[in-house]
C-alpha cells in the first residue's frame, strides 16, 4: 500500500510539474521574450528548460538528503558498481531520453511524439519481466495497455502539415520511450544495494550536470538559458517545476523499488489526468472534452487492473 501511494503521489506531483512548466512557457511566449531563430525556439529553449529543471531537482535532492545525513553515503555510492548502474539510468532517462523527446517534438510534432513516447510503460514492463523476472499477469498487461491508450486520448491533438524530418522525429520519440522504460528497470536493478533516496539524488545530479555542462554547450543553448533567466516569471516557474519534479522522481523510484516496475509505472502514469485537471482548474488553456474524459477513465481502469488483485481483494483472509 505504501509503494502504491508513493506511485500515485508521484503522478500527482508530475501533474503539478506539468502545470508549472506550462505557466513558465506562457511567459516565454510574451512580447518581451526574444523569439530568435527556429532552432532557438524548437530546440534551444526546450533543452534549456530541461537542463534548468533537472539542475533545480538535483540541488533540491542534495539539500533534502544532505539534511538527513545521506551526503556521505551518496558520495561513496558514486564509486560503487550499483552507483554506476544508477548513473547509466540517469543518462538514459535524462540527457538521452529528454533530448530525443525534444527532437521528436521539433521534427514530428508534439502529438506524434506524445503517442510514441507514452509507450514507455510497455517497454519498462517487458524489460522488467525478462531481466528482473518480475511477474506480469495478463490482467496487468491489459491494464498497462489501457493506461497507455488513455494517456494518448487525453494528450492527443491532431496536427496539420508535416516536414521532411517527420520519420526521423518518430525515431527520436521511439528512442525516448526506450530510454524512459529502460531507466525504471535499470534503476530498480541498481537499488538492490542502496536506498531509493540515494539513488534518486545520484540520478538528478548526473542528469542535471550532463544537460547543463555537456548537452547545452553542444547545441549552443546558453543564449536560450540566459533568455529564460532574464524572463523572471518563467525562471521562477521552471525552478518550482524542477523541485517538484525531483520529489516526483524520488517517489517514483520508491514505488518501483517497493512494488515493481509494472505497478509503479501504472500508478505514475496518472500524471496525465492530474496535468489535464490542474491546467483546466487554473485556466491554462486545457479543455475537458469527451476524448479527455474517456482517456482519463481508461487510465483509471488500467491502474486498477494493474495494482489491484481481485482474488486477494475478496479473499476470506482479507475480510
Amino acid at each position: 500500500m505504501v509503494g502504491l501511494l508513493a506511485g500515485l503521489i508521484s503522478g500527482f506531483l508530475w501533474g503539478v510539474n506539468n502545470l508549472f512548466l506550462s505557466l513558465g512557457y506562457g511567459y516565454l511566449s510574451g512580447e518581451n521574450f526574444p523569439v530568435g531563430t527556429t532552432f532557438f525556439v524548437m530546440m534551444g529553449i526546450p533543452l534549456a528548460c530541461v537542463a534548468l529543471t533537472d539542475t533545480a531537482a538535483a540541488i533540491s535532492m542534495l539539500f533534502l538528503h544532505s539534511a538527513r545525513g545521506l551526503l556521505l553515503p551518496i558520495v561513496r555510492t558514486f564509486k560503487t558498481r550499483s552507483g554506476l548502474v544508477i548513473c547509466l539510468a540517469a543518462l538514459l532517462g535524462g540527457p538521452v531520453g529528454q533530448t530525443s523527446y525534444v527532437l521528436g517534438i521539433s521534427m514530428a510534432g508534439a502529438a506524434n511524439a506524445l503517442i510514441i513516447s507514452s509507450l514507455y510503460p510497455i517497454v519498462g514492463c517487458l524489460l522488467a519481466a525478462f531481466w528482473l523476472k518480475q511477474p506480469i499477469s495478463g490482467r496487468m498487461w491489459l491494464g498497462i495497455f489501457l493506461s497507455v491508450a488513455g494517456s494518448i486520448l487525453v494528450g492527443y491533438q491532431p496536427e496539420a502539415g508535416g516536414n521532411g524530418m517527420f520519420h526521423l522525429g518518430i525515431l527520436f520519440a521511439l528512442v525516448s520511450a526506450l530510454c524512459w522504460g529502460s531507466e525504471s528497470v535499470i534503476a530498480v536493478y541498481g537499488m538492490k544495494d542502496m536506498i531509493p533516496d540515494v539513488a534518486i539524488t545520484i540520478r538528478e545530479v548526473v542528469s542535471g550536470t550532463v544537460l547543463l555542462f555537456i548537452v547545452l554547450p553542444c547545441i549552443r543553448g546558453y543564449p536560450a538559458l540566459n533568455a529564460i533567466y532574464r524572463t523572471e516569471g518563467a525562471f521562477h516557474f521552471f525552478l518550482a517545476a524542477g523541485i517538484v519534479a525531483g520529489l516526483s522522481y524520488m517517489l517514483w523510484y520508491k514505488a518501483n523499488h517497493m512494488i515493481g516496475c509494472a505497478k509503479g509505472m501504472a500508478a505514475n502514469i496518472t500524471y496525465i489526468i492530474w496535468g489535464c485537471l490542474l491546467n483546466f482548474l487554473f485556466g491554462n488553456g486545457a479543455e475537458i472534452t469527451v476524448s479527455v474524459m474517456a482517456g482519463c477513465l481508461l487510465v483509471m481502469v488500467g491502474v486498477v487492473l494493474v495494482t489491484v488483485n481481485p482474488k486477494k481483494l475478496f479473499s476470506k483472509e482479507e475480510i
